[in-house]
């Protein structure tokens, strides 16, 4: 899920073998600088392996000056 849309959206990704935060933000199109990663409620970097039924939100890192 990404916060920075108009509504919260949820779906179910599909993810080969040992996947890492950095393989789904590759695979997804998403920046890894650009976003935190939490699973299951804990912020986690990319090195981080994913299993299944993990769930994960994506949130827009917002800096400002």
């Amino acid at each position: 899920m990404r916060d920075d849309l108009e509504e919260e959206v949820e779906r179910e990704v599909k993810l080969e073998g040992s996947s890492t935060v950095s393989d789904l933000l590759d695979q997804e199109g998403i920046e890894r600088e650009e976003v935190l990663v939490s699973r299951n409620g804990t912020v986690i970097s990319g090195k981080h392996e994913l299993k299944e039924g993990d769930e994960i939100k994506i949130l827009d890192v917002i800096a400002g000056g």
